[in-house]
């Protein structure tokens, strides 16, 4: 069976990005400054519009660009293989915002139980999901990690701004958090800059500042988690700045007619079972980025339970059987295209 992986943007964005089909014969439109990237191994798209829009562009990619130096594990240089790399050994002094990113995720797992580690490292390095072609490992090789993925045990001095690992072998894997932290920060940056009208996709993770410049809301596609020319519904992002997707066709294998993705349940190493796609919605693309993951380690019913302990977080849940649940704060907002379940 040959290795099938989508990497993919997890959002069909093509609705919200009407340039200038949308701005018609209205020569006072602001122009917009559009630029794509590849960082944080996904493609990373920011249009801005009105005066400085290049300016501000390029300083909010400069926010990618700082977070994939800090955060990617594939360069041995980063300050986070250097922590990884000290485990066992000794504290590691990085840079503040690493500090604050492993510290917020440390805090947040205390409020999502077993769903949620950024010490999974281990087992995603285990799997090499996208590295090592349609490799699944036994049982046996997934239990000898799991003792190293603990989060409690990761020691965080946020005066000496220090990591430590006390585990041989333990490793740090922000690639559930550090997508959305660096797209809040580029929103900040271009707020900060002056601007008024924009939208971040960062490969799934797309952020809005303000409305199109003709005044209509961001109309956003979430795509269809089996059909990659589909979407499972759309919705005007009015209330909320934020939308967020994660897929088991983001990033996946397929061996023996059996789908393996990069979403791992950190307790048990093996990929959840009944979730296809979790969309959130909200203000903060950190929080979506983390919120979705333990929706689908826990299901439908214990994910929906858990979002109650965040108000202003609401999703819309594709599952293997074709079913999507939107929570009720969506009801009435979101246009679906396939079967509903509330």
């Amino acid at each position: 069976m040959g290795k099938k992986i989508s990497l993919g943007i997890v959002m069909v964005v093509a609705l919200a990005l009407l340039i200038s089909g949308c701005l018609g014969n209205n020569i006072a439109a602001p122009k917009p400054f559009k630029e794509t990237q590849f960082l944080m191994d996904t493609v990373i798209e920011i249009t801005a519009y009105g005066p400085g829009a290049e300016e501000a562009v390029k300083a909010a990619f400069g926010e990618f660009q700082r977070l994939h130096t800090l955060t990617n594990n594939f360069d041995e240089n980063s300050q986070l293989s250097k922590i990884n790399q000290m485990a066992g050994k000794e504290k590691v002094a990085v840079d503040p915002t690493l500090v604050d990113i492993i510290r917020f995720s440390k805090d947040v797992s205390d409020k999502l139980g077993d769903s949620f580690d950024i010490t999974i490292g281990p087992l995603t390095k285990l799997w090499g999901i996208g590295q090592k072609g349609e490799y699944v490992p036994t049982q046996a090789e997934i239990d000898k990690v799991l003792p190293l993925v603990n989060y409690h045990l990761v020691e965080v001095d946020t005066n000496a701004n220090t990591v430590y690992l006390p585990k041989t072998g333990m490793m740090l894997d922000l690639g559930s958090i550090a997508k959305g932290y660096a797209t809040d920060l580029a929103i900040e940056k271009l707020k900060a800059m002056g601007i008024s009208s924009a939208l971040v996709n960062a490969g799934g993770n797309v952020r809005v500042i303000g409305n199109k410049p003709d005044g209509k809301p961001w109309r956003i596609g979430i795509q269809h988690p089996r059909d990659t020319d589909g979407i499972s519904g759309k919705l005007a992002l009015t209330e909320w700045d934020t939308m967020e997707t994660s897929g088991d066709y983001q990033r996946f294998i397929m061996k023996d007619g059996i789908r393996y993705s990069h979403i791992l349940n950190p307790r048990t190493g093996w990929q959840p079972r009944e979730v296809a796609s979790v969309t959130m919605v909200n203000s903060s693309s950190t929080y979506g980025d983390i919120l979705s993951k333990p929706i689908f380690v826990l299901g439908v019913e214990k994910g929906l339970e858990l979002l109650k302990q965040f108000p202003g977080n609401e999703a819309v849940i594709v599952t293997l059987d074709g079913k999507i649940i939107i929570t009720p704060g969506l009801e009435g907002k979101i246009e679906l295209t396939s079967e509903t379940s509330k």
